[in-house]
């Protein structure tokens, strides 16, 4: 049942109509529905985030969602109640390791594990409990980073390490900003002349909460380089 519509008059003609408290837009015969989520994760690279206990030297392992990079600068959102962004406020670096669609199950093992010994009521709801070794429960293993003091995930095919250059405070969450100091990849992952071989890279993609990867090659970007 419709309570309300109207008509409304604009360079692009829509029509407006309210179902039940709903918006519904129709547009040039589409319809649109606006949606209210407190997250829309609409698909980014899975990235496993490691940094060092700057009093103790214990490694931590953070999954992460939220990303993008320009140049030299890798964006990072993370929420402020995990080891990992406890460790990047005291002033470490870290390495973001990029897994492949292969470790899906790895990464699933750790989701719902966390560092701190403390649990927010939060975190508690969630199921989440206290891991001393997650990288022992993923199956990852350890590489010594080179140019910061964080270690590298080997089974994961590129290594991006990085320093920070700020935090900005979000409620919950935090908006870092990262300063690339070294990338390494995969040799199975590069052609002959180094470059990187994007029909090999499968990368494990969050979306909507959902595990998935890339599919098949649609058509190449103007600045396409990887020959």
């Amino acid at each position: 049942m419709c309570f309300y519509a109207r008509r409304v008059r604009s360079p692009i003609d829509v029509s407006v109509t309210i179902k039940k408290n709903i918006y519904v837009y129709e547009q040039e015969g589409k319809m649109f529905q606006r949606i209210d989520r407190p997250g829309f994760y609409y698909g980014f690279p899975v990235l496993l985030m490691t940094t060092k206990d700057q009093e103790t030297g214990e490694d931590a392992l953070t999954p992460l969602s939220s990303s993008w990079v320009l140049d030299q600068t890798i964006v990072i959102g993370i929420g402020a109640g995990n080891k990992g962004f406890c460790n990047i406020e005291a002033g470490a670096d870290m390495v973001f390791n990029l897994p492949g669609a292969n470790l899906y199950e790895n990464v699933k093992r750790i989701e719902r594990l966390t560092g701190l010994r403390k649990l927010s009521e939060v975190k508690k709801n969630l199921g989440y409990t206290y891991c001393a070794d997650k990288f022992g429960v993923g199956g990852f293993t350890k590489l010594p980073g080179e140019t910061v003091a964080a270690v590298r995930i080997p089974e994961c095919p590129f290594h991006i390490e990085a320093t920070v250059e700020s935090i900005t405070r979000k409620d919950w969450f935090a908006i870092v900003v990262c300063h690339i100091t070294a990338i390494f990849a995969d040799e199975k992952l590069l052609t002959a002349d180094g470059r990187i071989d994007t029909a090999r890279w499968q990368p494990l993609i969050y979306k909507l909460k959902e595990y998935t990867t890339t599919g098949v090659r649609l058509e190449l970007n103007f600045g396409f380089r990887e020959y």
